[in-house]
């Protein structure tokens, strides 16, 4: 039997905390233990908490005061460290970063730990998002290597060897570059549905501001120029429709000029350039 953590990052999320949490309840392997860090909600989430710890020994609160707004990325960091300071069951195996506005089959962990049996350099592992509209499930954006940040699975080698998650702006490429760099697989598993009501990054408001910080973002994390450019012609016709590939590419352009400051290593910078390279190349028709 496997033994996994879950470590959940939680700010008003009275809407959709239940179906996450039936769906972990429901899971064929369950874990042994699950920290739900509450981010200083206002609504009814840390009621629903309260209401299952009572149920569940192994289902552990953490309240954090409000700081009065969502804060993304090194935010929500920092949230699951306070989570990952308080896990008492030292024999993990697995830990879980888990999104609490989601849902999944009940045997979604048993499967994922099945490739982990399959594939001994499988560091971390997810399933693929699928967003919920007008009763359709439209699958999400998704690259083979690139686990979805709302339920990654880290193997507790590879969590250890690069040092948990880095507190910065794009923490979720951060550590699978990192893993990749050490020889560790990543994997995202697009058989493995995890379903949400919510579009990524919805909680960014507008259109302009989230697209052009995305794009600044890709500066900072070591893309390329020309990657950049290829990449968001692609996107020409993604909502926002044109608007958000002008944005994106604005953002790059300014942080350019504005000699912003790198959030990657340069060795993790020319790794992530390396595998853009391979990404065209296979798309391209041009590897060997």
């Amino acid at each position: 039997m496997h033994k996994y953590i879950i470590i959940s990052p939680v700010r008003n999320e009275e809407h959709f905390l239940r179906k996450t949490i039936e769906s972990v309840l429901n899971q064929t392997v369950l874990p042994k233990q699950w920290i739900i860090v509450n981010d200083g909600s206002t609504d009814k989430t840390e009621a629903i908490i309260d209401e299952y710890c009572v149920k569940y020994k192994w289902i552990e609160k953490i309240n954090l005061e409000d700081r009065g707004y969502y804060y993304p990325g090194t935010g929500i960091v920092n949230v699951v460290k306070k989570g990952y300071e308080v896990i008492s069951y030292k024999d993990w195996e697995f830990v879980v970063k888990l999104d609490c506005d989601i849902e999944f089959e009940k045997n979604y962990f048993e499967k994922i730990f099945y490739f982990f049996d399959q594939d001994s350099k499988l560091g971390i592992a997810s399933g693929c998002v699928y967003r919920l509209e007008k009763n359709r499930l439209i699958k999400e954006p998704a690259q083979y290597d690139h686990p979805d940040g709302v339920s990654k699975v880290y193997k507790r080698a590879c969590w250890e060897s690069i040092g948990g998650l880095m507190p910065i702006p794009g923490w979720d490429l951060a550590d699978l570059l990192s893993a990749q760099m050490k020889g560790w697989n990543t994997r995202c598993y697009f058989d493995l549905r995890i379903i949400t009501e919510r579009q990524t990054g919805s909680r960014r408001k507008g259109i302009w501001g989230p697209k052009f910080l995305q794009g600044k973002f890709a500066y900072r994390h070591g893309y390329s120029f020309f990657y950049t450019v290829l990449r968001e012609l692609s996107h020409l016709f993604r909502r926002p429709i044109v608007i958000g590939t002008i944005a994106q590419i604005s953002g790059y352009i300014y942080a350019f000029f504005s000699k912003e400051e790198y959030l990657f290593s340069a060795d993790m910078r020319a790794f992530l350039r390396r595998r853009h390279k391979e990404f065209l190349k296979n798309k391209l028709g041009l590897s060997k």
